[in-house]
């Protein structure tokens, strides 16, 4: 009766479904433990599970009492987190768990259990967005003596399968763009100011205007081909471009103007694109060298073709039409499906050819879904847009995550310009930046303390981010730089870490420096073995591999290699990392960066890691890579800017003297002074160009 009633409870709070029901033994003594979210945890719980269940308070309860409740055949619901989670990260799990199993003298059935579309809701502890769908998964059963560790890790990775069934019900972007905007709040607040070319300002209900009329103009001209180039920067222009070729159905392809041509032509080739979006005045700074049967369409042009009339109408239709209608009757949005392409992002190819990432709207959704909810970006916040939309981060945390949260944007497509960068932060009051550890060296030279000061969430990924020069940017510019992770393949947001939080008096520390954070809520992280792929447990270093609705539907025309990355739904990151027990991301390496030289695996990025270190202060000065060798199969190479060159023969000095083996010592010989470190349109190393210039300066 009691499940009965909390049933219906739940079901008139919200849409509720229950997944994995007969997994819970229908005898013997069973131990539920949970992800806490919120006030309705209990009730779904209670809903879902197939048994009369007790519910444990999160504390305060007697061991003794619950050990015996489970050796009498009982089923128990724990929450081993010991209280509802701030951010909604999956914390570490206390000893109340092992204490408890400890305790029990027969056999206990521990069945992981998760809730899912709760956090940012109105039923938990962020106020972001609305829930559509929640739901509870059990998992299969484990033996009593599984660590509480392993059972945490458990929970999430249940966590990411719900996440992915939930997925079916999360509204697209372009729908979550429409539902935003055409909202009476959404039509008159700013939703994007603009500097691409001098300030501009829009609202919601402009945004909207500008994003239909500039899909009416290609709807009868971008032909029959599925992907539609565009070649923009981060600014007003290429968000509306991006936004009119999802309603009309087509994949976007943001071209990386930073690119070489090869790269671009490589890219435009495999997506088979036919049509790009482009302006007259971005072709006057980065010509686009394309064969001359792909059609440029101007922004000019198109800007040019809209009328007065047009615009009034479009607004009036916004003003006075519900959403939904818009969404069904004018743009036919009920159409799209969550698994079409909605963009194809080419890798940087930084060690090697350019890979086309396919990701689908149910991607791009979830992973904005869960960026919205984990890093609660509201309709308050003012976000800095200043990466570019060719790079995953970018489109989908600076271009849609704004858009369909109802945040304001500021679009500055030159994320070097530091010095503007700082006054434009300081003008619109930003309170959330994303950046790159290559971009905040630039900001620490040449901005000013009081530029910040708005800024309460500055996230920093593609790259590591140093702890010095963490440090070294809070303590002169005030703001403490978060590291985040991700990868294009996974959407591409993994995890973050975040400010401490305090729920009920109690702080939550979100935040462990050297790490990358915890997974974003629906994303399960763990480490592998690199050949056979099997799990390892918590705090044992392998391969990272994740998994979620975020995980990329594949690489384009290359279904191998998608086979090679994603094996039963996990996609193989090439970091090497562990995942510590209370849930943080620790990487150490990349499996490419590591050099083979008699026969012994010498990992490169942590001899960087070393000779920065020994070096001081917070600027890359130098990389290491590998050349082939005859005698020793290969050999160290460093290249190293010329401010660091006269010093390098000492600090190879200093780490044989920290204990590294002689075999990681470069040769002082096979030292290089270049002139600067190649680098990628988002300040990441170029990996392929370093390895050409080592080739070319040790002539092998």
């Amino acid at each position: 009766m009691l499940s009965f009633l909390a049933g219906l409870v739940v079901r008139l709070l919200v849409r509720f479904r229950a997944y994995g029901r007969d997994r819970v033994p229908r005898r013997g003594g069973v131990l539920l433990v949970a992800n806490r979210i919120g006030p309705l945890d209990r009730l779904l719980l209670r809903a879902a599970c197939p048994r009369s269940v007790r519910i444990l308070p999160d504390r305060g309860y007697d061991v003794a009492e619950v050990a015996a409740a489970l050796d009498g055949g009982g089923c128990v619901l724990m929450f081993p987190e010991g209280a509802v989670s701030g951010s909604g990260h999956l914390r570490a799990f206390g000893g109340e768990l092992d204490a408890v199993l400890a305790a029990t003298t027969k056999s206990v059935d521990v069945v992981p259990a998760c809730l899912g579309g709760l956090w940012g809701g109105r039923w938990s502890q962020s106020p972001g967005q609305h829930t559509d769908a929640a739901g509870v998964m059990f998992g299969e059963p484990l033996p009593k003596a599984t660590p509480a560790a392993d059972l945490r890790l458990a929970v999430e990775v249940l966590r990411a399968d719900l996440a992915l069934k939930l997925s079916d019900f999360t509204p697209l972007v372009h729908q979550g763009f429409v539902r935003t905007m055409v909202s009476f709040r959404g039509l008159f607040r700013p939703a994007v100011i603009d500097y691409a070319a001098g300030e501009k300002t829009l609202t919601g209900g402009k945004l909207f205007v500008g994003a239909i009329c500039v899909t009416s103009y290609l709807r009868g001209r971008v032909g029959d081909a599925p992907n539609v180039g565009v070649w923009l920067p981060t600014s007003l222009g290429g968000a509306l471009a991006n936004l009119a070729i999802a309603f009309l159905g087509r994949a976007s392809v943001n071209l990386n103007y930073t690119a070489g041509a090869g790269a671009v032509a490589s890219a435009a080739r495999q997506a088979g694109l036919k049509v790009v979006v482009t302006s007259k005045r971005f072709l006057m700074r980065f010509p686009l060298e394309l064969p001359d049967d792909i059609q440029r369409i101007y922004l000019e042009d198109v800007l040019a073709a809209v009328t007065k009339g047009q615009q009034t109408r479009t607004f009036l239709m916004a003003l006075l039409l519900p959403a939904w209608v818009i969404e069904r009757f004018v743009l036919g949005l009920h159409r799209h499906k969550t698994d079409d392409v909605l963009t194809i992002v080419f890798s940087s190819g930084s060690t090697g050819e350019p890979k086309g990432v396919v990701l689908t709207h149910r991607n791009i959704a979830s992973n904005v879904d869960a960026a919205v909810r984990t890093i609660r970006i509201e309709p308050t916040d003012t976000l800095m847009g200043v990466l570019p939309f060719f790079h995953s981060f970018g489109y989908t945390v600076c271009l849609w995550a704004p858009l369909v949260a109802g945040a304001a944007v500021v679009y500055s497509p030159d994320p070097r310009a530091a010095k503007d960068v700082g006054a434009i932060v300081k003008k619109h009051a930003v309170s959330i930046l994303l950046s790159t550890a290559t971009f905040l060296r630039l900001y620490l030279r040449r901005c000013e303390p009081d530029d910040f000061r708005s800024i309460r969430l500055l996230i920093c990924g593609a790259e590591k981010l140093p702890v010095k020069l963490q440090d070294e940017f809070h303590a002169r510019l005030g703001v403490l730089p978060m590291e985040g992770y991700g990868c294009t393949e996974l959407s591409p947001v993994v995890s973050t870490n975040l400010p401490a939080v305090t729920v009920g008096g109690e702080t939550q520390e979100c935040n462990t420096r050297g790490t990358v954070g915890r997974p974003v809520v629906g994303v399960a992280v763990r480490a592998f073995t690199q050949e056979e792929r099997e799990p390892l447990p918590p705090g044992t270093e392998g391969v990272l591999c994740a998994k979620g609705p975020n995980v990329m539907a594949g690489y384009l025309h290359q279904p191998e290699k998608t086979k090679e990355a994603v094996r039963d739904g996990w996609y193989n990151t090439g970091d090497v990392g562990l995942v510590r027990a209370d849930g943080f991301i620790q990487i150490t390496g990349r499996v490419s960066r590591f050099a083979k030289i008699g026969g012994e695996m010498v990992p490169l990025e942590r001899l960087e890691d070393e000779l920065h270190d020994l070096y001081g202060g917070t600027d890359r000065v130098l990389t290491v890579t590998a050349v082939p060798d005859e005698k020793r199969g290969e050999r160290l190479v460093v290249l190293v800017v010329p401010e660091a060159a006269g010093g390098i023969g000492a600090l190879l000095g200093q780490l044989r003297a920290r204990g590294l083996p002689n075999l990681w010592v470069p040769d002082a010989r096979d030292c290089y002074t270049v002139e600067a470190l190649p680098t990628l349109g988002s300040g990441k190393l170029d990996l392929k160009r370093v390895g050409e210039l080592a080739r070319e300066l040790a002539k092998v």
